[in-house]
């Protein structure tokens, strides 16, 4: 046997001998061994103050780190004492290879590993690495301390925690959540991530609100302690005995709590984390599950369907349209105006995120710190909230309430108790057009003149601006769901933009800046603009006065020049026309005689069914019916018989007001009036005006009274009567020649100068206030009895 084979037999036999003898102090394992040579390797490995690895050499915790690290896959703290607080104790007399021992230092513990037959493997300040006996050597025998094993600590602790210590010394980096870089929250929720596979929170707030709430007397592996920070709560991982791992300025660091009086001092609580409590963190959300079906949509800066893509508003606008019925504002900071202010560590599934770009930008969160938001590049996609670029630009975040979400649905107004509420949302949706009158679009003054004349018969001006000028001015704190609220300065100077209140600060308008007929919030953007409240209730019509109510029954009727009937008015027609229907009063045909007859009544004294005249052209009289409510209806060459407003100040109408006309129906109790009506219109072949009124006297009951056949000779019957105290059943007299003051008509006085008599075309009923003809020829008047 040569020399290399002796040599090789020894080896074996130590091997067998060492195998044989280690179980005498406790269990041995191959790892135990493979740990303890790896350390006998390093002997003669130089003592650099910090060092850890072969190259640059060891202390004394260095040394255990890289021998488990490198042997093993094992992590360990660097610190001595944090060394001594982690593994397992194991009693002196179960010592085994691997095992390491501490010992008492002049300032801190010293550790070494043991290698067996009371060997151990240690550094020392002028040595570096070497063997040392602890029962020869009294320095090392006089200071052990105690043992501590790790080939088993993956199993004793928490996977999470095991994770935790092999990510020690990774770099601090804001807003990271990977090797490359963490924060605080970013490392745990990496950790947790990756151990349990879980989704889970990215927000150190949001982290401990779905925790449950650990004892920090009874703290386990893996539960995470939270620090109080200068802003936000730091979480960190607990390992085990005072120990945990927690993000620095220095990157990932083990700290023991009873040591550190910063972070002692800091400790807010614990929490710990199941598999099942993380999955029902995860709420379902619908408005969530819209916008994860639309990952990967690609940008659009027109678009508004998934089919053609979105831009960053629009996409928020989609998800909330299509889940709860909702159409936001296409104006991001208008949709920021809404709902309910959130932290961030308040932020739940479904909140609306906002950042701050060229323009504000809306996203979705989705829970655990991440949010879906369009992108230019991606598209729809998930981003986290604690990026260094999202956090960056972060400005705040929303929740629409219940109250939010009611107010902003239609159909939560179908059933009002407000009729032009109800009416209004029948438009929703409905195109925006400035100065459109039909469901291709209109504006907001049309919309809201158009509700109020359905809903309620109250008739407004069809202009913003004159809208403002009629009705009730109110109070803002006083409004009410159905008053207007009026805005200025929207498109042009002045009252340009009209909306119907519907409580809790929403309204629905015509907006040229939606683009329709929409509901919105009445924030901050709408308040700098407003102007004024309205309540239009006491413009309803008055259907409850007849007159009114048959002249409802004309609008809309068109205008027919010399028409006096429903298929067709003119001005002086219109008034003819109603006043007879409503009242049973006979009004001559033309304006001028019109506006002749009746009591004068001044402009703060009308009243409904009081005629109202305007100058025309070529100084020709308009004759209107007054409706009460600072408003009439005059037939339009336009629009046929329509609604005007009387005290609009600088409105056609308004500066052209001449005065109006009460009139009243004459009671005709005479029963010679009432027999001279009957033959209105009768031709009386052969006969006089004389002998007609001979004859309408011997027909009169309850007249016992003989007249003469000529108007000479009834001229001188009964009392002479002046003009202003003529009374019906007296007798006018008329002359032929106007150069003779000789008597030669008679007819019958029926009252507001009008008489009856009889004409070359029959019987007339004519007046003395309008027909110049006969107010030339009257002579006078007698009465009979």
């Amino acid at each position: 046997m040569n020399t290399l084979k002796k040599r090789n037999v020894i080896w074996l036999v130590l091997l067998i001998l060492l195998t044989v003898i280690v179980p005498s102090y406790g269990d041995n394992n191959e790892t135990e061994i493979q740990t303890a040579l790896l350390a006998e390797s390093l002997i003669g490995k130089p003592f650099t103050q910090g060092g850890n690895s072969p190259e640059e050499g060891f202390n004394s915790t260095g040394f255990i780190q890289y021998v488990f690290r490198a042997g093993e896959n094992i992590v360990l703290p660097k610190s001595p004492s944090q060394l001594w607080k982690l593994g397992k104790p194991i009693e002196r007399s179960e010592i085994q290879p691997g095992d390491v021992l501490f010992f008492t230092g002049s300032n801190n513990l010293i550790p070494a590993i043991y290698k067996g037959d009371n060997i151990i493997i240690v550094v020392t300040t002028n040595e570096g690495v070497v063997k040392r006996n602890i029962e020869e050597d009294s320095y090392w025998r006089d200071r052990y301390k105690g043992t501590r094993r790790y080939t088993n600590i993956a199993n004793e602790l928490h996977p999470t925690a095991v994770k935790a210590l092999e990510l020690v010394g990774s770099p601090y980096e804001p807003g990271g959540n990977d090797p490359n870089g963490f924060d605080h929250s970013g490392f745990v929720q990496y950790i947790f991530s990756e151990v349990n596979n879980l989704n889970f929170p990215r927000t150190s707030n949001e982290q401990w609100r779905v925790g449950m709430e650990a004892d920090i007397v009874d703290i386990e592996s893996g539960d995470v302690l939270f620090f109080q920070g200068s802003s936000v709560r730091l979480p960190g991982i607990y390992i085990d005995n005072g120990i945990f791992v927690i993000v620095t300025t220095n990157g990932v660091a083990v700290v023991d709590l009873e040591t550190s009086d910063y972070w002692r001092s800091r400790l807010l609580g614990a929490r710990r984390f199941t598999n099942n409590m993380i999955d029902e963190s995860v709420v379902s959300n619908p408005i969530v599950e819209k916008a994860m079906d639309l990952l990967g949509t690609p940008y659009n800066q027109d678009g508004q369907l998934p089919t053609e893509g979105f831009n960053t508003t629009n996409f928020v606008r989609y998800v909330f349209k299509d889940t709860l019925g909702i159409q936001l504002s296409v104006f991001s900071d208008r949709i920021y105006e809404v709902g309910e202010s959130i932290s961030k560590e308040e932020l739940q599934a479904g909140d609306l995120v906002f950042f701050q770009g060229s323009s504000l930008i809306p996203g979705i969160y989705r829970g655990n710190g991440i949010f879906i938001v369009q992108t230019i590049t991606e598209g729809v996609a998930e981003r986290d909230i604690e990026s260094e670029y999202w956090s960056n630009i972060y400005v705040g975040a929303k929740r629409l309430t219940e109250s939010d979400i009611y107010y902003s649905q239609p159909e939560n107004y179908r059933e009002h108790e407000n009729a032009v509420i109800r009416e209004a949302m029948k438009y929703i949706g409905t195109p925006y057009l400035l100065g459109g009158e039909t469901m291709d679009g209109f504006d907001c003054s049309y919309l809201v003149q158009t509700v109020f004349r359905d809903a309620k018969n109250i008739y407004l001006p069809r202009i913003t601006y004159k809208q403002c000028e009629v009705g009730e001015t109110i109070d803002f704190e006083n409004k009410r769901p159905g008053d207007v609220i009026y805005f200025s300065g929207k498109w042009r100077e002045g009252i340009s933009h009209a909306a119907i209140y519907l409580g809790n600060n929403y309204i629905v308008h015509a907006s040229g800046d939606e683009g329709m007929i929409t509901i919105s919030y009445l924030g901050q953007y709408w308040m700098d603009r407003y102007a004024v409240v309205k309540r239009f209730d006491s413009l309803s019509l008055r259907l409850d006065s007849k007159v009114l109510e048959e002249a409802y029954k004309t609008l809309g009727v068109r205008y027919s020049a010399g028409g006096n009937t429903i298929e067709g008015f003119d001005y002086s027609g219109f008034l003819q026309y109603v006043m007879k229907v409503g009242l049973d009063i006979d009004l001559p045909r033309y304006s001028s005689q019109q506006w002749a007859l009746g009591k004068e009544i001044e402009r703060e004294d009308l009243n409904i069914g009081d005629a109202l005249f305007f100058e025309g052209s070529s100084n020709i009289l308009l004759p209107g019916l007054y409706i009460g409510n600072g408003q009439f209806m005059i037939v339009t060459e336009s629009e046929g018989v329509a609604i005007r407003d009387l005290n609009i100040s600088d409105s056609y109408w308004s500066q052209r007001y001449v005065g109006a006309r009460r009139y009243e129906k004459i009671p005709n109790n005479h029963s010679a009036v009432i027999m001279a009506k009957e033959y209105i219109d009768v031709s009386f072949e052969g006969y006089t005006t004389a002998q007609f009124v001979q004859k309408v006297f011997d027909e009169a009951p309850d007249i016992d009274l003989q007249l003469p056949s000529t108007a000479y000779e009834q001229w001188n019957v009964g009392q002479a009567i002046s003009l202003g105290a003529l009374e019906e059943g007296d007798l006018v007299f008329f002359r032929s020649d106007l150069s003779k003051d000789i008597p030669s008509m008679t007819g019958i006085y029926v009252g507001e100068g009008s008489f009856i008599i009889l004409t070359s075309t029959g019987v007339k009923e004519r007046n003395l206030k309008y027909h110049e003809y006969w107010s030339e020829r009257h002579l006078g008047a007698r009465r009979l009895f």
